[in-house]
């Protein structure tokens, strides 16, 4: 099925500005960091292409999150720290959600590639 009609960016539904709250400000501190080790391991230049990526997200009260919920934050902090490709060039993206059995269990897994 396709709505004829063009899709609407999440930047144009809320007139006004929007702020950062304290929490998500301490998360992408907290994500930048654990993401520390594993950006100088990377050897491949970013580059801004066309790409696809996946992410699996384990969380405990996976029946309480809509799974698109945690796909914004994490891909501008991936962005901002230069682990991926700027999101404008994401052609494709798989979406998983799974249960964690416990809180220390809960993560983000994701994996991209140029196409």
């Amino acid at each position: 099925m396709k709505i004829p009609i063009k899709p609407l960016s999440v930047n144009r539904c809320w007139q006004g500005k929007r702020f950062k709250t304290k929490e998500y400000n301490r998360y992408c501190q907290d994500v930048s960091l654990l993401l520390k080790a594993f950006n100088e391991n990377v050897q491949e230049k970013i580059e801004n292409k066309p790409y696809e990526i996946l992410y699996v997200f384990w969380i405990k009260n996976w029946k309480m999150l809509d799974i698109d919920n945690p796909i914004k934050p994490i891909t501008d902090i991936l962005v901002a720290n230069r682990v991926i490709p700027d999101d404008r060039f994401i052609m494709k993206m798989s979406i998983e959600k799974r249960e964690a059995k416990t809180r220390d269990d809960e993560g983000i897994g994701f994996e991209w590639r140029y196409i």
